[in-house]
């Protein structure tokens, strides 16, 4: 598989995929170690992954800058992402003792009633490109930590993040047949839903959810989603500062170049102070220091078809608009007003720096 930076759409590194075959050989290496995992010490279990954080931290990096290549995420982004995970795994590890503790839920003549908990098992984690410590971490850290062994799959687009994750975790003291990646596309993460895991866990477009939830239902197994959405934000008529309201929003919306699920992907001002804000956001959108690459060169098509279809439906295009001459996959920030619900703008995921401005009453 060939690993491109998205900045210039130079060949990084090109890496073996896995197939069928490898796929088995990696589920059945997984099955029968984890029992083996599972009975290791809960302590032992929590000082390892204290170990691969400090790894992280140790490492930051490195890790960064092969965030930064295959991504396109800012360095200072791919910095933060990285404190941020290990803020999370502290947060796991706080709680773990507790969260896992056998409970005794009633005691009453002579019967007691006791939860206790038991790993599920093998779990697969088909994670994200556009935050792959932060999303992979919010599942296989918990997962390793109730004893279970982790199929983990990163995204196409985030390859070296996931197997410098793979690498650190075992360098940290997870055994190699416990924590295992496969590496390849669509293909191969299809593939993936046919074994006989014990929990599905996934992060990444609504479309492919609902595929899995759909392949994987007949097992009965636990299968936990994260997907994307159409986040909006009101801004209301009794606010004190509008500039630094825009200016909050710019972020919430261009941070990570818009390629968040909880970006900022539609704003509704009330009347009374839209043209203050939108001159505001326009002027302070202007201002931003440096533009990341669209990790997926492909969303720049669905950037285009969104902004020529609100300029059809009589949007008002307020800035940038179109594809910047770069080699590499990059979109100018875009500001639309006059939008409404009509336009796909308004509906569809973006996943990039375009937003609508809609001017509301109340």
């Amino acid at each position: 598989m060939k690993i491109f930076n998205p900045s210039t759409a130079e060949l990084i590194q090109e890496l073996p995929e896995d197939n069928q075959k490898t796929l088995h050989s990696k589920f059945n290496t997984l099955k029968l170690a984890q029992p083996d995992w599972a009975n290791v010490a809960l302590q032992e279990r929590i000082a390892i992954i204290t170990q691969f954080s400090k790894l992280l931290m140790t490492d930051k990096e490195r890790l960064a800058n092969d965030l930064h290549l295959e991504t396109g995420k800012l360095i200072n982004e791919a910095h933060n992402e990285i404190n941020g995970a290990c803020y999370r795994i502290q947060f796991f590890l706080d709680h773990t003792e507790k969260t896992l503790k056998e409970k005794t839920l009633r005691e009453s003549n002579g019967i007691r009633e006791i939860l206790s908990f038991e790993p599920l098992g093998i779990i697969a984690n088909i994670s994200a490109w556009n935050y792959p410590f932060l999303v992979g971490i919010n599942v296989f850290i918990p997962a390793l930590l109730a004893g279970n062994a982790v199929l983990y799959k990163p995204s196409e687009y985030a390859s070296l993040t996931g197997l410098n994750i793979e690498k650190l975790l075992h360098q940290a003291g997870v055994p190699i047949n416990i924590f295992t990646t496969v590496i390849g596309d669509g293909v191969i993460g299809h593939q993936l839903l046919n074994l006989s895991l014990n929990g599905y866990f996934f992060t990444g477009s609504y479309k492919t959810g609902k595929l899995i939830q759909e392949t994987v239902a007949h097992k009965l197994v636990p299968v936990g989603l994260e997907l994307g959405g159409k986040d909006p934000v009101y801004v209301m008529d009794d606010i004190h500062d509008v500039q630094q309201v825009a200016t909050s929003l710019i972020e919430g919306k261009f941070y990570n170049n818009g390629q968040s699920c909880c970006a900022v992907e539609r704003i509704y001002v009330h009347e009374k102070i839209h043209e203050d804000f939108v001159d505001a956001f326009v002027t302070e959108t202007k201002k931003l220091p440096s533009i990341p690459p669209l990790a997926r060169p492909q969303q720049i098509e669905v950037l285009e078809d969104q902004v020529q279809d609100a300029l059809n439906k009589g949007a008002r295009l307020l800035l940038g608009g179109r594809r910047m001459k770069e080699p590499g996959a990059f979109f100018e920030p875009t500001i639309f007003t006059h939008v409404n619900h009509s336009m796909k703008l308004m509906r569809d995921e973006s996943f990039g720096p375009i937003i609508g401005i809609q001017k509301v009453s109340g």
